[in-house]
């Protein structure tokens, strides 16, 4: 398992941040939440990722739930110079999340190139929805993704 990169880009492109990745390579991505999911497929880029329930770590609350899937990059392009991609994924919650992450896919050549920067440790999402839906008590309280070997 080798972790996933970020790099900080400023304000040159529409986020901050940006996630690296590599085409033609396999990662693991972990989700936890005070929810369950509503279907075991999360969306990424509208491929299905089957979401399997894991147990949670013992010191941690046990009132999250910990979701882990695989994805992989197979036959991707990898992202043009000075640009980034959008990777979407869908949470299928009480009321379906979707996050937009900023990415740069990188060539096999280039995995010096993605594997510079800070090791991506989670992605914090805190979601709020608009006043007057039902039922809404879901916080992700981390994403995180890493090389499978």
């Amino acid at each position: 398992n080798t972790p996933v990169y970020y790099k900080e880009d400023g304000s040159r492109f529409a986020e901050s941040q940006t996630i690296k990745l590599t085409v033609d390579t396999k990662y693991c991505i972990r989700l936890t939440c005070k929810e369950e999911l509503k279907s075991p497929d999360m969306l990424l880029n509208g491929q299905a990722i089957y979401m399997e329930l894991k147990s949670p770590a013992p010191d941690s609350d046990p009132s999250l739930k910990v979701y882990e899937g695989r994805f992989d990059t197979d036959k991707l392009p990898k992202t043009k110079k000075d640009e980034r991609d959008v990777v979407a994924l869908q949470i299928p919650l009480q009321h379906s999340l979707l996050v937009a992450l900023q990415c740069k896919y990188y060539t096999a050549k280039k995995k010096k190139s993605a594997s510079w920067g800070e090791a991506l440790k989670n992605v914090v999402v805190n979601h709020k929805v608009e006043d007057g839906v039902e039922g809404v008590r879901a916080v992700v309280t981390s994403i995180k993704c890493r090389r499978v070997m």
